[in-house]
């Protein structure tokens, strides 16, 4: 199935947030789009790939939705390249994009990469309409990672988190630029935000505090004892709960070469 095929679904969290979510089963995670909408103009938080982009972009058209600001939740190519549909919106980064932006062109360098228009330093807020969105700074998955908090009880986590289209949880990744102990940091602030409800780019909406609590936790147990035992353990010993119940276990092997 190609990215054009992927089945695309619309939650409305509230009636001014909606989450695209774009699912192709030949890839074990969903791709999700937030579109905050005021006075018929919108702010997204990523854009995913440019095809399903473009498939939200002529939803919104045909409601007479203007894409005002994008929000990158970090700059990796399957949250960042779709900007290219919205060459006309003001894009939002991490200050720390830039060390990302120069990986994504060795990555996947048949995308093409925008620059973002303005820089998000941690601690800083954006107003648009009734909305006052806070960023707080949350390296780890990358350096460049920034959690949104849309409203006092919902927040954007990007790939902090990461859960299959199958529902099964996926390992924490540290990618080049991340760290274990950043990404425990992050998950902590989290905990420490005490959202009702996250927004996970890949796996969507979750509303439960419980299983917000359960999903954080479970992945510092992985952080944790992964990176105190300097990667030597197996991997089952590193996880909470049944190596079943878990995906992208190559994670793991690429997690490891961070801590040599």
């Amino acid at each position: 199935m190609s990215r054009q095929d992927a089945a695309m679904s619309k939650v409305s969290v509230t009636n001014d947030i909606s989450l695209y979510t774009f699912t192709n089963h030949e890839a074990k995670h969903s791709d999700t789009i937030t579109v905050i909408v005021q006075d018929n103009q919108a702010l997204l938080i990523d854009t995913a790939y440019p095809e399903y982009a473009q498939r939200v972009k002529e939803e919104m058209q045909q409601q007479g939705i203007k894409p005002e600001i994008v929000v990158l939740s970090h700059y990796h190519p399957d949250h960042v390249s779709g900007c290219t549909v919205f060459p006309e919106s003001h894009i939002y980064a991490s200050e720390f994009y830039e060390y990302n932006y120069t990986n994504c062109q060795v990555w996947e360098p048949d995308f093409t990469y925008l620059r973002p228009k303005q820089l998000i330093r941690g601690g800083q807020s954006l107003s648009f309409g009734d909305f006052e969105l806070m960023f707080h700074h949350s390296p780890g998955h990358s350096k460049c990672g920034i959690i949104t908090q849309i409203t006092e009880k919902i927040i954007h986590v990007g790939d902090l988190i990461m859960i299959t289209w199958d529902r099964k949880n996926s390992l924490p990744y540290i990618t080049d630029g991340g760290s274990f102990e950043n990404h425990m940091k992050s998950l902590e602030l989290i905990i420490k935000l005490d959202p009702d409800a996250i927004v996970v780019p890949h796996g969507g909406l979750i509303d439960n505090k419980k299983r917000i609590h359960a999903l954080v936790e479970d992945r510092l147990y992985y952080l944790e004892k992964t990176s105190r035992s300097k990667g030597t353990l197996p991997i089952a010993e590193c996880l909470k709960n049944d190596i079943s119940w878990y995906d992208h276990l190559e994670f793991h092997d690429m997690n490891v070469i961070q801590l040599l």
